[in-house]
This record gives structure tokens, sequence and C-alpha cells, in this order.
């Protein structure tokens, strides 16, 4: 199996498909996920994902059906602009769940910035889960103990809240709050 060469454009799905390794294809450039994240990046994903585990078992109660389903690191993302392994995703709808990982937008996208990744997050990312019609990514900043929750409106996103940690942040348009930190 080959690795890619970095930041070369132009790879595509078949390529993506014979590489080892945990890798992201965005607009045909690839991107390295190793080293694994930190500790603390593992931490604060992990706080994030029992918050938001409560909070839907809490709208399931409250609203009854299936609801949602929430998914972490490492599962992949088919968006029309490449494959993405966000550290977490809510899914609401269930034909998006296939073998192969999540196909189509998710209903929420949580990226936990890290040194290495913060800008490709902050822009390469940021674009492609806009374009593709993610309805909110929120983007949680451990070094600074903040997260800043963008809503898709009128096809662009917008900084909706800016949570400081121990704050409450609303979801899923307002029908899951979780505490950050």
């Amino acid at each position: 199996m080959s690795i890619p060469e970095l930041k070369h454009p132009g790879y595509t799905l078949e390529d993506w498909k014979t590489w080892e390794g945990g890798w992201e294809l965005i607009n045909g450039v690839a991107y390295d996920m190793t080293p694994s994240p930190s500790l603390e990046h593992y931490k604060v994903s992990h706080t994030l994902e029992r918050a938001l585990d409560a909070a839907l078992g809490e709208a399931r109660q409250k609203f009854g059906g299936g609801g949602c389903d929430m998914f972490h690191a490492p599962v992949d993302l088919y968006l029309g602009t490449g494959i993405f392994i966000p550290d977490i995703m809510v899914v609401c709808d269930p034909a998006k769940q296939t073998p192969r990982g999540i196909e189509g937008a998710p209903d929420l996208v949580v990226e936990i910035l890290s040194p290495g990744t913060a800008q490709k997050d902050w822009t390469h990312k940021r674009w492609a889960y806009e374009a593709a019609g993610v309805p909110e990514y929120l983007i949680v900043n451990p070094d600074e103990g903040v997260a800043v929750l963008l809503r898709l409106e009128a096809g662009r996103y917008q900084e909706t809240a800016r949570v400081a940690w121990g704050g409450q942040v609303g979801l899923l348009g307002g029908r899951l709050t979780i505490t950050l930190g």
C-alpha cells in the first residue's frame, strides 16, 4: 500500500482507499492524522461525549422515538469534498449511517483543536462542512477553555455562541443543552 506525499492536491477517493493509517482527504489534499491526539484532547473528547450522550438520552425520553446517534473518532465521514475524521458527530438521519461510515452531512460536527490541526479545523474543515450543509459546527479550544458554535444560516456559518468552560451551549437547534468542560 502506498502513502501519499503530504499536501499534494488531486488525490481521489480511490487513492485514499489504498493508504495505510489515518488520513483525511479534503478537496484532493491528503492530511495525515498521526500522531494520535494528546491525553488532554482525549479527556476533553470523552467529557463532551458523555455530555452529548446524556443530552441525547434526555431528548429521546422527552421527544420519544429513536432520535439521533453520536459517533466519535475514528469514524469516516464522506462528504462531496472528501473524507473526514471528525472528533465527534451527531447524526439524526439513520439513512446516512452505512457500513463504511457516515455518508452525507451530520447534524452536528465537533472538532477539538490541537496545535497541529487548529488551522485546518478553522479553515479547510469549516469551509467543507459549510459547503456540505452541516447545520452546526462546534469548535472546542481546550487551551483557551472555550468553544465556538457555528450555525448554518442562509448557506453560511455564523458564530451563534462563544461559551467558556462551565457554561452551557444549546445544540441541534436548541434541542440539546450540554455543559462544557
